[in-house]
């Protein structure tokens, strides 16, 4: 909407169109990396990464105007890596042959994690009970 007789666009509606156009294209270039990691082997998360490195390459020497998202980077960086996790679990198959590593490799991984834990917690116990 332009502003009233001046025929110029409101600015946070620049933004929020800028911002949509980019997630679009963001989105249909993940897509084309898909389609095409099968056909040049390179996964198309690191085509991605390669994809933002030349962006910010381009935006530097260009001098263009990027807001401050360090604020919003943890929890992008924490939604990504969770993405990513969940996308390879889609590639594993699981069959009756490998119940026993699974069972094997879940009772290794629990096993010191419940020991830490309950030294850690007699630890604090303990060292609480010196204090008072």
């Amino acid at each position: 909407m332009p502003c009233p007789g001046t025929g110029r666009f409101y600015l946070p509606l620049l933004m929020t169109i800028a911002i949509l156009i980019v997630i679009c294209s963001l989105l249909l270039f993940a897509y084309i990396f898909d389609l095409t990691a099968s056909r040049t082997r390179i996964p198309s998360v690191i085509l991605l990464l390669i994809l933002g490195w030349a962006l910010r390459q381009q935006t530097n020497m260009l001098e263009s105007f990027i807001p401050d998202l360090a604020k919003l980077l943890p929890i992008l960086g924490t939604l990504g890596l969770i993405l990513i996790v969940l996308d390879g679990t889609l590639e594993l198959e699981l069959n009756n042959s490998k119940k026993n590593l699974i069972a094997r490799s879940v009772f290794a991984s629990l096993v010191p994690i419940l020991l830490l834990s309950f030294l850690l917690a007699f630890a604090f116990i303990y060292l609480y009970r010196d204090f008072h």
